[in-house]
């Protein structure tokens, strides 16, 4: 089976979110909040320039995460602990 990747708008939260943007090139791996799902699942992408675009493209971490839980148009949050840093909105998907 192969990987899926997904295309999305990332979205920060500056309000008691993350203080600074990664930079570009930086390999990032949040955690992503995925309704009705009772484990925590990491994403993993390497940061565009955010200060050109706000488009990635992110993979699920393990390869058992449940890829049937991303839809396109649909947005997740994204945290680093418990703290919220961003908002996704899925494009499309791989």
């Amino acid at each position: 089976m192969s990987k899926q990747y997904y295309i999305a708008r990332i979205t920060w939260i500056s309000e008691d979110g993350r203080k600074n943007i990664p930079p570009e090139a930086t390999r990032y791996c949040p955690i992503i909040d995925l309704p009705t799902e009772s484990e925590t699942w990491s994403i993993d992408f390497v940061c565009p320039d955010f200060e050109k675009t706000d488009v990635i493209e992110f993979s699920f971490l393990a390869s058992n995460a449940p890829d049937h839980m991303i839809h396109k148009n649909e947005k997740y949050d994204l945290y680093e602990g418990s703290k919220k840093v961003a908002q996704v909105t899925i494009i499309d998907i791989q």
